[in-house]
């Protein structure tokens, strides 16, 4: 029973080679897609926008850059919009990150929790079964 907690508990530990953002970020996507479809489903939105707001910032940056000293303030309000969209977004995909890492989290103790319940279990064994052995 313990083997099968620690493997529902910990996440593979199997040697992988080194993989780049793309492929790391795809395998994410379908490991969280097997666990929790709608969770899948709402990164990759969240995950969507904030680059839509990146791209979109990126954007603005470059025409503010672009624009000779007197422009700048003309393009200053469409920045600062881009950076508070950029901001909001971003925000919105940590907290769904967190959001998972805390259920994870609340696994990871419970299973501790079952497994120290177990260890506690084999420690009462041991000391009734040497007990035996003594009273021989």
């Amino acid at each position: 029973m313990l083997p099968a907690l620690l493997l529902a508990a910990a996440p593979p530990a199997v040697a992988q080679p080194p993989r780049d953002g793309a492929d790391r970020e795809r395998a994410f996507v379908e490991s969280l897609g097997r666990a929790d479809p709608a969770a899948a489903e709402t990164y990759v939105a969240l995950r969507d926008a904030r680059q839509k707001a990146m791209d979109e910032l990126q954007r603005v940056e470059a025409r503010y850059r672009a624009a000779g000293r007197e422009l700048r303030p003309v393009f200053l309000p469409e920045l600062r919009e881009a950076r508070r969209a950029y901001a909001e977004r971003s925000l919105a995909l940590l907290d769904f990150l967190d959001a998972r890492d805390r259920q994870a989290l609340a696994s990871y103790q419970e299973a501790i929790g079952r497994i120290t319940a177990i260890l506690e279990e084999h420690r009462q064994t041991r000391a009734q079964l040497e007990k035996l052995l003594r009273e021989e």
